[in-house]
């Protein structure tokens, strides 16, 4: 599950783990104040692991390789895509 940040007029800024499907948080969950939910900075996504694959392909790579790298890429761009749009405006 994600991790949002919020900022509260009264208590300032704090950290909410949610489902990407919950609504947004309104209320502080301290003093019950207005909260906002802020815009994440550039806290890039990591994959490790020795099941992720680089989107850089080798020389020598057979033709299965290449296809479970093209579909674990189309996979993570399409999980990419559905969480833009699915972000209130």
């Amino acid at each position: 599950m994600p991790t949002y940040e919020y900022k509260c007029k009264k208590c300032g800024e704090f950290e909410a783990v949610q489902k990407m499907s919950d609504p947004p948080l309104s209320k502080c969950p301290t003093c019950k104040g207005k909260v906002e939910r802020q815009i994440g900075g550039t806290g890039g996504f990591v994959l490790k692991g020795s099941n992720w694959v680089s989107k850089m392909s080798s020389s020598g790579e057979d033709l299965k390789k290449k296809a479970d790298r093209f579909m674990k890429q189309t996979v993570g761009e399409v999980a990419e895509d559905i969480a833009k749009h699915s972000r209130p405006h």
